[in-house]
């Protein structure tokens, strides 16, 4: 995913499933960033449901219809695949793999994912969720965000000094760099799905506190450039921030008013 001295990794249907940097705090981090932000909870039982889906449709189905509410479908369809299965894996798959019986007996579900890993069935099962969401949406929009996901791995952000910024900086120093490569495509005369792209923070954050970017700070001679989708998806991870979706913006949209009241960098940091 991003180079955030990720450290473990889950290879499922072609899907590089990533966990996080300092693996011990993931669960509670995610948790609080990403699937709180999106109002996606787990399941609370460790029993599975008297009525488990048996096939992967039907899962999909389950999770549509009884599990998730508008809001989270919406947060699926307008992010990236690799994003939004990574988003689900934990803590919100831990319920999925659960309830579904998938650590226990529910060979008929397994066999329809194609892998008895419990895991690896869950991510299949949150690829086709994706693809299913995006099957229900008008094609226009789709093509839309399909334009925006690829303009955001086109967009190279150089994070260089961004641990010291506050948000409001970080936001104003990432937009600069998009309007300015933006211009320059523009410029040459070639064609794009989309002519601007806009970062617009939600949530009401304030822009005088401080923001955490270990990319930035990490080693003193390394490259800090990476492409725009992966510095939020690693920005936003670090900094309680969950990106989406909507053309000709991508809203950012924050869980607390303040992370860092002081700069974190300060703190043991070597890179000052």
């Amino acid at each position: 995913m991003f180079r955030y001295d990720l450290i473990v990794m889950k290879r499922a249907h072609g899907v590089l499933v990533r966990i996080a940097w300092l693996a011990i705090c993931v669960m509670a981090l995610v948790a609080a960033s990403a699937i709180a932000q999106s109002g996606m909870t787990p399941g609370k039982q460790a029993q599975p449901l008297p009525n488990a889906p048996h096939s992967v449709d039907e899962a999909v189905l389950v999770l549509k219809t009884k599990w998730l509410s508008p809001k989270d479908l919406d947060f699926i369809l307008r992010n990236p695949q690799q994003a939004v299965v990574l988003q689900l894996y934990r803590p919100f798959g831990t319920g999925v793999r659960n309830q579904f019986g998938l650590w226990g007996d529910n060979q008929k579900l397994k066999d329809s994912c194609g892998n008895n890993n419990p895991e690896e069935c869950s991510v299949v099962i949150f690829n086709r969720l994706w693809e299913s969401v995006r099957s229900d949406a008008d094609p226009s929009l789709v093509r839309q965000l399909d334009c925006q996901f690829q303009l955001a791995e086109k967009i190279r952000i150089d994070e260089k000094g961004f641990h010291k910024l506050t948000t409001g900086e970080l936001l104003k120093a990432m937009q600069f760099q998009i309007d300015e490569q933006m211009a320059k495509v523009a410029a040459t005369g070639t064609p794009t799905c989309e002519s601007s792209v806009t970062l617009e923070p939600t949530g009401e954050p304030d822009m005088r506190c401080f923001v955490d970017a270990p990319l930035a700070k990490d080693g003193a001679n390394g490259s800090k450039e990476t492409t725009l989708g992966k510095a939020l998806e690693g920005l936003g991870f670090f900094n309680l921030f969950t990106p989406s979706h909507v053309p000709p913006k991508i809203t950012l949209n924050f869980s607390r008013k303040c992370q860092f009241p002081t700069p974190p960098y300060l703190y043991g940091s070597r890179h000052k």
